[in-house]
């Protein structure tokens, strides 16, 4: 996997830190999408996710003078991010695992998405929203944002090799719940 990131992004970071708001509205304007897709990904509901990635990009803008290294401006935010899922899931008492609807927003949609058929796509979300939330968690950041097992292994306050393994777990479940569905095709 290549990563790559905007060309400006560690100079945005360092003028935000400072309190330039335009350079921290590229950046909103950057990643805006990318921690809400993941967001409505693990709560299954829009405005859940639009709170969170607010309330994440409110986190981070207060605290981005305390960043040490510009670099890792994309975990640090997506681990405030996984911390107000966390805190609105207790506050809300809410099930982890409800199943995903079906405006889940993609990273883009092609051919493969039409012919694969919206039976197929009933049946992977059904089975995506069975997956333990720390399955999913890490599993749509390496589908959704691509993000390297060290990067997912960071925001998720775990090890390379769990995450690693969470990923694994995370396929072999979809594998097994999808193989009925498969086998009668």
């Amino acid at each position: 996997m290549i990563n790559v990131r905007a060309p400006d992004e560690s100079t945005w970071v360092r003028q935000a830190a400072q309190g330039d708001r335009d350079a921290f509205a590229r950046l909103v304007d950057l990643y805006w999408d990318k921690v809400r897709r993941w967001l409505f990904g693990l709560t299954g509901k829009q405005h859940l996710a639009e709170d969170a990635a607010q309330e994440a990009f409110l986190r981070a803008w207060t605290n981005l003078p305390t960043l040490r290294e510009a670099a890792t401006f994309r975990v640090w935010l997506f681990k405030i991010a996984k911390h107000c899922w966390s805190d609105a899931r207790r506050r809300s008492n809410a099930h982890p695992n409800v199943a995903l609807p079906e405006e889940l927003p993609g990273s883009g949609t092609g051919p493969l998405s039409e012919i694969i058929g919206e039976e197929a796509h009933e049946q992977l979300e059904l089975a995506l929203a069975i997956l333990p939330s720390k399955y999913r968690a890490a599993y749509l950041l390496w589908t959704q944002e691509e993000l390297p097992y060290a990067e997912i292994a960071e925001i998720l306050g775990i090890t390379e090799e769990t995450a690693r393994w969470r990923v694994c777990k995370a396929r072999q479940n979809l594998v097994q719940a999808m193989t009925p569905y498969l086998q009668a095709m």
